[in-house]
């Protein structure tokens, strides 16, 4: 009968590929288990820190993204606030939604008070049919005013239309000398980012961004709200779009 044991010069080639197999499914598992789920539902996480993976439940919109280290986010309902920073800042320097009362309901805008030059933003989830420029199908003329108010606000927040040729911004974006403009394209999304520079040309006094996903649409925004515009360098901006490009739906 023949000898079917393993030589003795096979087994330990074996057993390194057996330990190598054995190392990465748990490193795999490991990985699988450190993602945050971030929402307001029991078991869900309003603070995550980086570096991790991320998978965030604004409802309807629910997306994972990459967060590095020195990275944070915090879900205030229905906000989330994206901050780069060694630890969560405070609150009363904390990047915050402000919220005005209107006609239509509320006019709102993201805020930061102190420390200009830090990379940060908020993220609200909104709906395609609260849009009437960002994306060449135009929507009913016969719409109630209190839409047609909140899809100008929209449009305001979201400057640029998802052409045949990609997206281009609108007229709502201003001068185009005053903005650097690029397109964001992923397999789950498509949108861009707006930096708007301040009297510093190699600053960003407001960024705005858009993602688009089936009827589901992040908008995303960071502004100074005092008289002080924000002084987010280069390499800021770069942080920035480095975390809205890892927003996977």
């Amino acid at each position: 009968m023949p000898d079917l044991s393993i030589p003795g010069f096979v087994r330990p080639r074996f057993l390194r590929v057996l330990l190598i197999g054995v190392a990465t499914f748990a490193q795999a598992s490991h990985a699988a288990a450190s993602v945050v789920s971030v929402g307001n539902a029991s078991g869900q996480s309003q603070i995550a820190q980086g570096p991790t993976e991320v998978a965030v439940d604004m409802t309807p919109c629910r997306f994972s993204m990459t967060l590095s280290k020195d990275q944070w986010l915090q879900f205030n309902t229905p906000d989330l606030v994206f901050i780069a920073a060694k630890q969560v800042p405070e609150t009363s320097s904390a990047p915050r939604l402000s919220q005005a009362q209107t006609s239509t309901g509320y006019e709102w805008s993201f805020e930061k008070p102190t420390n200009l030059s830090q990379p940060w933003f908020g993220v609200m989830c909104e709906n395609t049919n609260n849009f009437s420029a960002l994306t060449t199908q135009k929507p009913p003329l016969d719409d109630a005013i209190e839409l047609q108010l909140v899809r100008e606000s929209n449009d305001l927040k979201c400057p640029a239309t998802l052409t045949d040729h990609g997206w281009e911004p609108t007229l709502l974006a201003g001068d185009p000398q005053s903005f650097t403009f690029e397109s964001l394209q992923s397999a789950s999304s498509s949108g861009f980012v707006i930096g708007y520079h301040g009297k510093n040309p190699r600053q960003f006094s407001r960024i705005t961004f858009c993602l688009m996903h089936n009827e589901q649409v992040l908008i995303g925004s960071a502004e100074s709200g005092s008289s002080t515009s924000l002084a987010i360098s280069a390499e800021g901006f770069e942080q920035i779009k480095t975390a809205v490009r890892s927003m996977a739906f």
